[in-house]
C-alpha cells in the first residue's frame, strides 16, 4: 500500500522557555516559567495551530503553559510523568557555571559521553531513554493519526530524537535545543500492523529558534 494511505501521527515537541533561577542544573527541580518565557512560549505558538490535543510534562515550567494553551485553544491536555527532565543529582539545582568551574572534568565527561559519566548520583541515561521511549511509543499508540503538540524539556528531547533515530547513548548531549524551540516527528503508521513497522521521520529541528 502506498504510503500516503497510512494514517500519520503528527507530534510537535515544544521545549518549555526561560524559568525563574537563572542558568542552573535545573532537572527534576520545579520551578516557574519567567515573565520572558511566558512571552515568548506565547510568540512561538501565537502563529501555530490544527493540534487535536497536548501532552506535558508534569513540571510547571511545562505543564502552566500546556494548561493555559490548552484552555485558549480548548484542546484536552494530558500530563505524562514519563516525560519529565531527568535528575541531575548532585547537581540539581546549582549554577552551570559552578560545576565547570569546581568540577570540570566530571561535567566535560558528561557533556561528551554521557552515558558512561552521568553527573553524581544522577539518573541514568539508560533509565532516561527508557522511560521517554515508553511514553513516545504509548502517545504514537493512543494518537495514531492525529496532530499532538508534546511540551517538554530539553533533555527529553535529546533523548527522544536519539531514540527515534536510533542513535548511540553517546550522541545525546551532541543536539543543542533553546528555549522555546520545537522539533517535528512524524509517524507513519502500516495498516493494523505492529509498532516495529512505523516508520518515524524527523521533520524538523530548532525551528522557531529566532523568535
Amino acid at each position: 500500500m502506498a504510503e500516503f494511505n497510512m494514517p500519520t501521527t503528527q507530534v510537535d515537541i515544544l521545549r518549555h522557555a526561560e524559568c525563574e533561577g537563572g542558568s542552573i542544573f535545573r532537572g527534576s527541580t520545579d520551578v516557574a516559567l519567567s515573565d520572558d518565557g511566558w512571552a515568548r512560549l506565547k510568540r512561538v505558538t501565537g502563529a501555530l495551530s490544527g493540534w487535536d490535543r497536548i501532552v506535558t510534562s508534569p513540571l510547571t515550567r511545562c505543564r502552566s503553559f500546556a494548561d493555559w494553551l490548552g484552555h485558549e485553544r480548548d484542546l484536552p491536555v494530558t500530563v505524562d510523568a514519563r516525560f519529565r527532565e531527568m535528575n541531575f543529582g548532585d547537581w540539581e539545582g546549582r549554577p552551570i557555571q559552578e560545576i565547570w568551574d569546581n568540577h570540570f572534568e566530571a561535567a566535560r565527561a558528561w557533556y561528551t559521553d554521557p552515558g558512561n559519566h552521568a553527573p553524581p548520583n544522577a539518573e541514568a541515561l539508560t533509565d532516561i531513554r527508557a522511560r521517554v521511549g515508553a511514553a513516545w511509543e504509548n502517545l504514537v499508540s493512543a494518537y495514531t493519526g492525529q496532530h499532538v503538540l508534546l511540551v517538554c524539556h530539553g533533555g527529553v528531547i535529546r533523548n527522544l530524537i536519539s531514540h527515534v533515530l536510533d542513535l548511540p547513548l553517546g550522541a545525546t548531549n551532541r543536539f543543542g535545543m533553546p528555549y522555546g524551540c520545537r522539533a517535528r516527528i512524524d509517524v507513519t503508521h502500516a495498516p493494523d500492523g505492529p509498532s516495529e513497522h512505523r516508520m518515524a521521520r524527523l521533520m524538523g529541528y530548532n525551528l522557531d529558534n529566532a523568535v
